[in-house]
């Protein structure tokens, strides 16, 4: 069964610690290790970032829109803005180099890409975009369900 939990909320930094208490709620009564719930967390919270600071150019009148949707196998997490976008294609098969500590920025997706099982982004056809974020459960011996 599917369950599906939508929050939206505006571009202010103060709202990502709900949008963490939601997603570990979330998690909860999912079979996911602790290492895996982390970088969950760390993914979303990353993507919402992200929505607010590049999409919505902290607007704080611009929302963030995150959907969770609990599947028997993976969690799916889109987060959306309505920012203007960025060539995605171009920054995925070019990653800057996370170990550079000099660079303030780049590191996000990098850190999501990791993290997670899914990363991918769609331009929306009336303007924002949506990032796709996907973890699969792991059974006991490591393999996905």
């Amino acid at each position: 069964m599917t369950e599906r939990i939508v929050l939206e909320f505006p571009s202010e930094y103060s709202y990502l610690n709900m949008v963490d208490l939601l997603c570990g709620e979330i998690m909860a009564d999912m079979n996911f290790t602790r290492e895996a719930k982390n970088e969950i967390s760390i993914s979303v919270i990353e993507a919402c970032t992200n929505a607010m600071e590049h999409g919505n150019q902290c607007c704080p009148e611009m929302n963030v829109r995150t959907v969770f949707e609990k599947l028997p196998d993976r969690l799916l997490v889109e987060v959306f803005d309505y920012g203007r976008g960025f060539d995605f294609k171009e920054y995925m098969q070019h990653i800057p180099d996370p170990s550079d500590i000099h660079k303030l920025r780049g590191r996000g997706i990098f850190i999501m890409n990791s993290m997670m099982d899914v990363l991918s982004f769609e331009m929306l056809p009336d303007g924002g975009m949506k990032v796709i974020l996907e973890k699969m459960i792991q059974n006991n011996d490591g393999k996905n369900n």
